[in-house]
C-alpha cells in the first residue's frame, strides 16, 4: 500500500464527518510510513495507540449524531463501529506486546475497512442527515 489518499468520492455530504475521515486518513498514512521504519516501534505503537484513540472520538460523534436525528440504520452502524474497534484493539495490545509482523495484516484490514465502510456504511447516512439539515 503506497499511497491511502483521500478522494472525493469518498465525501459523505457532511463536512466534520468527512474532515474526521480525512485525519483517519492521515494516521493510517503515518502508521505505513512508521512500519517502513521497523526500528522505531515506540513511534509506531504511538501511531497504534493514537489510531485507536482517534477511531473511539471519531465513532462516538458519528454515533451521537446518528442517534440524535434518528438514523433508522443506527444500531447497525453502531455494530461496525464496534466490531473494528475490537479489531484494532485487538492489533494494539498484540503489537504492545511484542508481537511482530502484524504490520501488513494491520494496514490490509485498515485500508479495506476503512474504504468499505466509508464507501458504502457512511455514504447512507449523507443524504439523511443532509435532509435533516446536518452538511
Amino acid at each position: 500500500m503506497k499511497t491511502f489518499d483521500w478522494h472525493d468520492s469518498y465525501d459523505v455530504k457532511v463536512e466534520r464527518f468527512n474532515d474526521q475521515h480525512k485525519h483517519l486518513f492521515d494516521i493510517v498514512k503515518d502508521l505505513y510510513v512508521a512500519m517502513e521504519d521497523k526500528e522505531d516501534r515506540l513511534a509506531l505503537a504511538h501511531i497504534i495507540n493514537n489510531l485507536v484513540k482517534y477511531s473511539k472520538e471519531h465513532f462516538s460523534e458519528e454515533e451521537i449524531c446518528l442517534l440524535n436525528n434518528g438514523y433508522p440504520a443506527y444500531e447497525k452502524h453502531r455494530k461496525q463501529h464496534k466490531l473494528f474497534l475490537n479489531k484494532i484493539e485487538q492489533f494494539a495490545a498484540d503489537y504492545n506486546s511484542g508481537k511482530y509482523l502484524l504490520h501488513i495484516d494491520i494496514l490490509l484490514f485498515l485500508k479495506n475497512w476503512v474504504l468499505q465502510h466509508i464507501l458504502i456504511a457512511d455514504k447512507e447516512y449523507g443524504d439523511y442527515l443532509n435532509s435533516k439539515g446536518i452538511y
